[in-house]
């Protein structure tokens, strides 16, 4: 995922029809690029101005310890150490350039850490022209209505595996407590298959996305027969899809899915069938 960011220079901004983002051509994305002329747009939601517990100061020059653990709150960034503006103190974004500054959706300056669960197992009905397909739980979004892992963000002082696991119910069982057991015995299998910055459309110079992923996968099937998947709070649907074909999910989530299935050995779908999906 070292490519330049796509859906963090999208325009308007996300959730908004009059924020729109200074135009950045890919060129011009790293910061190590001379730009005079660049002069982006100045956002953060009022939710996040109204500093709520999960958001940051609204003045960045009141956090002493970026690049560290600051207390609950993490501040460090898989992509290792990222920049300090010495002016403003703001973090820049370790990807480059996105056309907007300050926050936006996102409550801390810096990193924003969330954990996405990858719960795989193989499909019922196979093609014996293809490799093993997998199905994996997806929801749709409410806020955007694309198809998305079930994750979310990890709270100050949690792990994130503890995080990744709290999702799951929450958004693919809508916290229903009757699972809990083969929940247990399901995320016993976790494996992490990647750490790193999140192509997010909530993305600022100043404030972005990183995640964990980890893959629960089922390889019997055994696991999962029984799951009761019912959408949460944020997801309008839930259920399992096959992966024989593209889905053009959220964020990076389709890089974060294509990962598992090259772990896993199962059929490459984005190289066969390129029309995309939906839940229904």
């Amino acid at each position: 995922m070292a490519n330049l960011h796509i859906k963090a220079r999208k325009s308007p901004y996300s959730d908004t029809r009059d924020i729109p983002r200074f135009p950045v051509p890919d060129e011009k994305v790293p910061w190590s690029v001379d730009w005079s002329d660049y002069k982006p747009t100045e956002y953060t939601s009022p939710i996040v101005l109204k500093n709520p517990p999960w958001a940051d100061d609204c003045d960045a020059k009141k956090i002493e310890k970026f690049n560290q653990v600051d207390g609950q709150v993490d501040r460090t960034s898989y992509t290792g150490s990222y920049e300090v503006d010495r002016e403003t103190n703001r973090p820049k974004n370790p990807q480059g350039r996105t056309g907007l500054s300050g926050r936006g959706l996102l409550g801390r300056w810096g990193p924003n850490h969330a954990g996405d669960p990858l719960v795989t197992r193989w499909a019922k009905d196979q093609h014996n022209d293809k490799q093993k397909v997998l199905e994996i739980v997806l929801i749709r979004r409410k806020d955007t209505g694309e198809s998305a892992l079930p994750g979310g963000m990890v709270d100050a002082g949690e792990h994130v595996s503890v995080a990744i696991k709290r999702e799951f119910i929450e958004e693919a069982m809508n916290s229903n407590a009757d699972g809990a057991q083969l929940i247990d015995e399901l995320f016993k299998t976790a494996t992490s298959v990647y750490k790193g910055y999140i192509d997010d459309p909530r993305n600022t110079d100043n404030a972005w996305m990183e995640s964990e992923a980890m893959n629960m996968h089922d390889e019997t099937g055994e696991l999962t027969k029984y799951l009761k998947l019912e959408a949460g709070d944020d997801a309008a649907k839930v259920k399992w899809v096959r992966l024989d074909r593209d889905h053009r999910l959220y964020a990076s989530h389709e890089k974060l899915i294509q990962a598992v299935v090259k772990k896993l050995g199962a059929y490459e779908y984005w190289h066969g069938d390129a029309s995309a999906t939906k839940l229904n």
